[in-house]
């Protein structure tokens, strides 16, 4: 895949925040996150259905960032720029090479919600994408009872694509649920930039 992707920066910065891939050493400062913030996590995410302990975070941050390294997604963790602090997680993840498209996933830390941290996040994710890695369509998808992620998706500009009827099983129960689906190509990203 290295050949097919070009190898992107390895991080980004915005007005408050700093978004990197995340480095060995991360796992139990994303640990103590993801336990802080597990009950908001676990109607949306598997992998928050059982904390990890520092031990396998830290292998799981050093399994993203070898993953980072040989161009197969591209993992993102996100600082607070003042003091540091690990608030959340997103991702560029590699959809469709030969397009290239790309999915951005996200969550937030528990006493970090609705400060805009999140669509400071995306939006600075998106313009990333396309205009450092070239990408030709990002998508955002998440749960029809997702609120929030919906919110941020609309925000952002993307644009709703559809709704996938029974496309997934809820991550803490297991029944059917609907995903939707929001997205911007490049010509709709290049429009976004006109406003």
């Amino acid at each position: 895949m290295a050949s097919v992707v070009q190898q992107l920066p390895e991080s980004l910065e915005t007005e408050r925040l700093l978004i990197r891939v995340p480095h060995p050493g991360d796992g139990q400062t994303i640990h103590e996150a993801v336990l802080e913030s597990q009950a908001r996590l676990v109607p949306w995410f598997t992998w928050a259905q059982t904390v990890a302990t520092p031990e396998n975070q830290e292998l799981f941050v050093r399994q993203a960032y070898s993953k980072y390294l040989l161009n197969e997604d591209m993992m993102l963790c996100i600082f607070l720029k003042e003091n540091g602090k690990f608030i959340g997680g997103s991702g560029l993840h590699f959809r469709g090479l030969h397009v290239p498209a790309f999915e951005i996933g996200y969550w937030i830390r528990t006493g970090y919600e609705g400060k805009g941290y999140v669509l400071e996040a995306v939006n600075a994710i998106t313009k990333f994408g396309f205009e450092v890695g070239n990408a030709n369509r990002i998508y955002i998808r998440c749960d029809i009872h997702n609120q929030r992620s919906q919110s941020v998706a609309r925000r952002a500009g993307y644009i709703y694509e559809g709704t996938f009827r029974n496309f997934e099983r809820r991550a803490n129960t297991g029944e059917l649920t609907d995903m939707m689906y929001f997205a911007l190509t490049r010509d709709d990203y290049e429009k976004l930039k006109e406003i």
